[in-house]
């Protein structure tokens, strides 16, 4: 038996043994991803669908517009008077109340005329003497110009007693004034009406010592009503250039007023932050009395526009806009004009026309040229 090397047996002289099953498969795979690449140098990821953001859309069209301001109001007089005496004193009589009906030259109340008497009595007193001395100086005078016609006194004497003479007459005349203006302050110790009217208030009461010129009693003439409204700051550039206002009053029934702006203040009363309006009332007034409460309502003449809700705006750098939907379904910003604000939205002064698709919710999460899908509302 010999030994040496073995030698290899070729092709012929037997089967090849196979390649185990999971190798083949993983050798295959491997040659299908180098042919895909070969021929396109890369692979590519299968790309996702564009997402379609739903919202919701409003066709906007312009409308009637209607004035639904509303606000509460009080009867008060047009003109109030209030009166006071010309002089101070204590009050002895108070002659009307609140709600009597005054005529022309009636009497209001009385001060109490021991004040006064003392003062008439001096004044009577200084004329008095005033006169007796003018008597004196006039006689004095006579009896120097006979004396300058014969000679015996000079003329300069005769002048310094035409002097005392004239500052004897004033002095007089002085006296006489002071007397009557204590008549005078004894008349105005009686306070009288100046036209009919209606007491609304007092002041002072029998009793009480009051100043020259303090308010007594306040009287309203007759017929003349107007209306006083607090006006919110709110809504105080909503009245702005309403000048016509309907006024109705619960105790009267099925009445209602036409009323004009006769004062509208430039300052809010302090205690209420509210600016006073006073509105005239127009018409027959009869049956109206002074502190009915009322009721106004703005009338405006009928007008068109546009209005948006307001989660239809967004902001860009400060301004305003919306976003409009074109036939493609592709949303794009436009600025609008913003005009005064209402109970149901925005008034658009410019920028949208009547048959834009404006996004009036989910409006902040867009961007231009965005698709969106219309919400089934919208459609």
């Amino acid at each position: 038996m010999s030994m040496g090397i073995p030698r290899a047996r070729d092709r012929g002289d037997g089967p090849i043994p196979r390649v185990s099953r999971p190798v083949s498969g993983w050798l295959a795979g491997l040659m299908v991803a180098f042919v895909l690449a070969g021929c396109d140098g890369r692979a590519e990821a299968p790309s996702s669908p564009e997402i379609l953001r739903p919202v919701r859309t409003l066709v906007v069209g312009e409308q009637v517009l209607s004035q639904s301001l509303r606000l509460p109001a009080e009867v008060r007089p047009r003109i109030e008077t209030r009166y006071g005496f010309r002089v101070g004193g204590k009050i002895a009589e108070r002659k009307v109340s609140i709600g009597d009906r005054v005529s022309a030259g009636q009497s209001l109340a009385r001060l109490d005329p021991q004040d006064v008497r003392p003062a008439i009595d001096s004044a009577q007193a200084v004329l008095e003497a005033a006169r007796t001395e003018l008597s004196l100086a006039e006689s004095e005078l006579e009896r120097i110009r006979e004396l300058r016609a014969q000679g015996y006194v000079s003329q300069g004497q005769l002048d310094r007693q035409q002097a005392a003479a004239d500052a004897a007459r004033a002095r007089a005349a002085q006296a006489s004034a002071g007397l009557a203006s204590a008549r005078n302050s004894s008349r105005f110790q009686d306070l009288r009406a100046d036209d009919p009217g209606v007491v609304t208030g007092v002041d002072a009461d029998a009793g009480q010592v009051v100043a020259a010129g303090q308010v007594v009693i306040r009287v309203a003439p007759l017929g003349e009503f107007e209306l006083l409204v607090d006006v919110p700051e709110a809504d105080l550039g909503a009245i702005a250039g309403i000048a016509r206002w309907r006024a109705s009053l619960p105790a009267l029934a099925g009445r209602s007023f036409e009323a004009r702006l006769r004062e509208l203040s430039p300052v809010a009363d302090p205690a209420t932050r509210s600016y006073p309006m006073r509105l005239s009332l127009l018409g027959d007034t009869s049956g109206i009395a002074l502190g009915m409460s009322a009721t106004v309502e703005a009338v405006r003449d009928s007008r068109r526009g546009i209005v948006l809700p307001l989660s239809a705006l967004v902001a860009h750098d400060g301004d305003p806009g919306v976003w409009v939907v074109g036939p493609d379904a592709t949303v794009s910003r436009v600025e609008i004009e913003i005009g005064e604000m209402r109970d149901d939205g925005v008034l658009v002064a410019g920028g949208l026309r009547s048959g834009d698709r404006v996004v009036i919710a989910g409006a902040n999460l867009l961007h231009a040229g965005q698709k969106v899908r219309l919400d089934e509302a919208s459609r």
